[in-house]
């Protein structure tokens, strides 16, 4: 982390520990969108971290932008950041600036005439409800269209997802303005994926930092038999395996960060998988040490494992990058499988 990049993790911090507390995260479960909190995000430029200053972004570099949402799902952070960033990069290579109000990407089945009449559907679109504009790719008469269409043309039906997180159903079906439709390539739905799995992978593994955090914690304040359950042996080793599993995932975020400006598939499927993997043995030990006190709506433990529930399925489950990764290797053949494996 370089000095920029730790001036921008303290400030984050800071900002998320006053203005996105559980009771913020709550009330957005409950249907209240944390709009002081985008506000606040955007003011400081930490929303288009790591996009252009010419597409309406605050420059930096990449990673910068990956850590602001790295960081921010530490905090469960109730905001579109992955979609915004995946939206403001998508239009800046359209010379395209991205809006200062959330935007969210939808994948889904859309088709756009030569009228530029645009009709289709697409389920999980995160935070659509409370975003201004929706990024997609729809099928056109002469190949691929990237469109940039205000939230306000389309039906939503809101639907959430485990996490109490907005996962809409959206359909629309209206005449779309022609400088808001860009010629893109066959390969901007997997690119789309891609940096999906990619910015999923990083979440989870703040996520992740911040379960063990909370979980070491209150080992040492939850006391059984006249002193802290953290001095009990049995603990101890589950705590060692979190802690085990937390430090793979970071070196997979590591691997992640790293093959994103590329978007290399293999390195974004093993770190998809690999944290994705972890999720179930991390939860698991979390809410095993904190007993019934983290299975409750309001602990702040829940809000964490509940999101990775839910953001381990999105862009691909372990499962589905696994195969990628098995099937990548198979073929490479038998005098190069061992090679190719120890290489990574």
């Amino acid at each position: 982390m370089n000095e920029q990049q730790q001036l921008i993790s303290e400030t984050l911090n800071r900002l998320l520990t006053d203005l996105c507390t559980p009771e913020v995260v709550d009330r957005s479960e409950s249907g209240t969108f944390a709009e002081n909190l985008w506000q606040v995000l955007t003011e400081t430029g930490l929303t288009a971290a790591g996009i252009g200053v010419e597409a309406g972004g605050s420059g930096g570099d990449l990673e910068d932008s990956l850590l602001v949402i790295r960081e921010a799902a530490r905090f469960a952070a109730p905001v579109p950041l992955a979609e915004h960033f995946i939206a403001g990069l998508l239009l800046s290579e359209q010379a395209q600036s991205i809006e200062s109000g959330p935007v969210t990407i939808a994948s889904g089945k859309f088709i756009i005439s030569d009228g530029l009449l645009l009709s289709g559907t697409a389920d999980d679109v995160a935070f659509a409800r409370w975003c201004a504009q929706v990024v997609l790719v729809a099928q056109g008469p002469d190949g691929l269209k990237l469109c940039r269409v205000p939230a306000s043309d389309f039906d939503i039906v809101q639907k959430n997802s485990v996490a109490g997180e907005p996962r809409d159903a959206i359909s629309v079906n209206t005449k779309v303005a022609a400088e808001s439709v860009f010629n893109v390539d066959s390969q901007t739905p997997e690119r789309i994926n891609l940096m999906g799995a990619a910015l999923r992978a990083l979440m989870m593994s703040g996520a992740l930092e911040s379960v063990l955090e909370m979980t070491v914690q209150y080992s040492m304040e939850r006391s059984q038999f006249g002193r802290p359950i953290s001095k009990f042996q049995a603990i101890q080793q589950q705590l060692a395996i979190l802690a085990g599993e937390v430090a793979a995932c970071q070196m997979a975020g590591h691997s992640v960060v790293e093959a994103f400006s590329t978007l290399g598939e293999l390195d974004i499927a093993i770190g998809k998988a690999r944290i994705g993997e972890a999720v179930s043995i991390c939860t698991d030990i979390a809410h095993q040490v904190h007993g019934a006190m983290g299975y409750t709506l309001e602990h702040s433990l829940n809000h964490r494992t509940r999101r990775l529930w839910s953001w381990r399925e999105e862009y691909g489950n372990e499962r589905e990058w696994q195969k990628l990764v098995g099937r990548h290797f198979s073929a490479q053949g038998a005098d190069k499988l061992w090679g190719s494996m120890t290489a990574l």
